[in-house]
């Protein structure tokens, strides 16, 4: 069991995620007079105050001379989120914000680590656990659907409706306004639907996405060696993107969509990219031995009966179902019948 922080270092961590949300009002321009005041009289209050403010002060300018474009995007990201909570905006457990804030002001480069990850998860508007699928309507009449352990933030205002996909996978049929544009946000991309229909969902190295209505337009971030690239994504079409890079456009997978329905559509789907997909919806290990890895599965799956699920893959392909350990299933390769040689 990890020990308790000393009081020594939960007043230094209470202190730097303060003047991190200083530092946040302070570039945006925003304090009053009142407001500065008490900046001033929180600067003063102790040497911990003052030893903090020095830190973000000193590593405030590596954000103009270190960070690539897409880190300071994800930078302005988090002093945006550092206001939120001062206002009241953000709904999470005490000092949980502050932890991504600091993670940016005092890294020496930001990455999209699991820790900073997890502190966006449990701050957004929306998240789902895993298992779970929600349908949310929006005041603009947009529909979304957010997949199993999926996270979306929602800001809307009177020039422009934005989405940030915060973690996961979603699909939105867009509502009509046309006062105000929808974006939607992603680590990788600015996505900019046209009266459509569609899905993305995150990657190992970005994110895809499917439409299957209408059309979408990719606008990546870029980075320091690549110039941002655009490309329309057409009804029936899907594209991997990253920052740096949009992949060739190849037909809008079912499954992309499917999952809505709470069904997994295998269209000639490995058993192992199978056995991944359907890991996103349950807790636990889900393994596959590399001998049976390359069998594909045709047909429609429920995602929220898993053993029905299993019995469906055992009666379909020459496999056998183990369960190591309740929480460790194993699709290995069925025994043979004496029969068979």
């Amino acid at each position: 069991m990890a020990s308790a922080a000393s009081p020594d270092e939960a007043a230094k961590r209470r202190a730097l995620a303060d003047a991190a949300e200083w530092f946040a009002e302070w570039q945006a321009g925003e304090l009053s007079s009142v407001q500065r005041e008490h900046w001033q009289s929180w600067l003063e209050a102790s040497d911990t105050h003052r030893w903090a403010w020095q830190q973000v002060e000193g590593v405030s300018q590596r954000f103009t001379t270190r960070l690539d474009e897409a880190e300071r995007h994800t930078a302005d990201w988090v002093i945006s989120s550092a206001r939120q909570r001062r206002r009241g905006r953000w709904h999470l457990l005490s000092g949980l914000s502050s932890l991504a804030i600091v993670a940016v002001l005092i890294g020496l480069s930001w990455q999209w680590t699991p820790l900073t990850q997890w502190v966006a998860y449990w701050g957004a508007d929306y998240r789902t656990a895993t298992g779970d699928i929600t349908r949310i309507e929006l005041d603009d009449g947009t529909q979304v659907w957010l997949s199993s352990a999926s996270a979306l933030d929602v800001d809307y205002d009177r020039q422009r409706r934005r989405l940030q996909l915060v973690a996961g996978e979603v699909l939105v049929t867009t509502g009509k306004d046309p006062e105000r544009p929808l974006y939607v946000d992603t680590r990788s991309a600015r996505l900019t639907p046209l009266g459509t229909r569609f899905s993305v969902a995150e990657q190992p190295s970005g994110e895809l996405l499917a439409v299957f209505d209408g059309a979408v337009a990719i606008q990546t971030l870029g980075d320091a060696q690549h110039a941002s690239q655009r490309q329309v994504v057409n009804a029936g079409q899907q594209a991997y993107y990253a920052a740096d890079r949009i992949g060739e456009l190849t037909p809008a997978e079912g499954r992309r969509e499917a999952w809505a329905n709470g069904m997994l559509l295998a269209e000639n789907m490995s058993l192992k990219t199978f056995a991944a997909e359907l890991s996103h919806h349950h807790r636990g290990r889900l393994e596959v031995d590399p001998a049976v890895a390359d069998l594909t599965l045709l047909g429609a799956f429920p995602l929220d009966d898993l053993e029905r699920t299993l019995n469906m893959v055992e009666t379909t392909l020459p496999v056998k179902v183990r369960r190591v350990m309740p929480w460790w299933i194993k699709i290995e390769a069925s025994e043979k019948s004496p029969n068979q040689e």
